[in-house]
């Protein structure tokens, strides 16, 4: 592994309320990775997604997606921006060694499960409702990427004790270095409220999905 610090995923403690997660502070090899991935986040070529019609069994969400890998299937163009330590990044996450290290952090089968990954960026306003992941998502993986993110700027994660945005178990602020692992289960709510309308910076993340294929 040439970026992730693979021992703190594997002697995280996994919590068990509201549901299995569990919150990584330094999930890097080193301080130099974080702030280097940190300045190195690409800010364009970025699709805007937005749903706020309520579709039955659909969330409502406005970000800002970059396709990294679409079901284990690389991007090429997408790909082909990144800096060499980003793609040495992209290359951990599909290892074997990480995707052990991720089974044995969240006790979950990952045999056969297809990786999904992109850089998400949440702007002002930007934000998610709360929302249970789609059964095929087995485990998600967020890193996050703000070198400064002060609290009056909202958009933390929240992990909800249920389905109201402020019912809130913890708030975990993007900082650079920080990772949380979410099991998906029937009851695995999180949502982000909207990012500060003065935020003076984009919310960063790298996001990996494991998906049933």
């Amino acid at each position: 592994m040439k970026v992730i610090d693979v021992e703190a995923l594997v002697h995280s403690r996994l919590s068990e309320s509201p549901y299995p997660y569990t919150v990584i502070e330094g999930s890097f090899r080193s301080e130099a990775d974080s702030e280097l991935l940190s300045a190195e986040f690409l800010t364009d070529g970025y699709k805007y997604d937005v749903r706020l019609a309520n579709e039955e069994g659909k969330k409502q969400y406005r970000a800002h997606n970059y396709q990294l890998l679409d079901y284990g299937r690389p991007c090429d163009d997408h790909m082909s921006r990144l800096t060499p330590r980003w793609r040495e990044l992209v290359e951990d996450v599909c290892s074997q060694e990480y995707r052990a290290a991720i089974a044995t952090c969240s006790r979950v089968d990952l045999t056969g499960a297809a990786l999904d990954v992109r850089l998400v960026r949440y702007g002002n306003n930007d934000w998610i409702e709360p929302h249970v992941d789609r059964k095929d998502k087995l485990v998600t993986h967020l890193f996050y990427l703000n070198a400064f993110w002060p609290e009056e700027w909202s958009g933390a994660l929240r992990i909800l004790s249920g389905p109201g945005i402020d019912d809130y178990a913890r708030q975990i602020f993007p900082h650079a270095g920080v990772s949380v692992v979410m099991v998906r289960t029937d009851n695995s709510w999180h949502a982000v409220p909207p990012v500060a309308s003065d935020a003076g910076d984009s919310r960063k993340v790298f996001l990996v999905h494991f998906v049933r294929p």
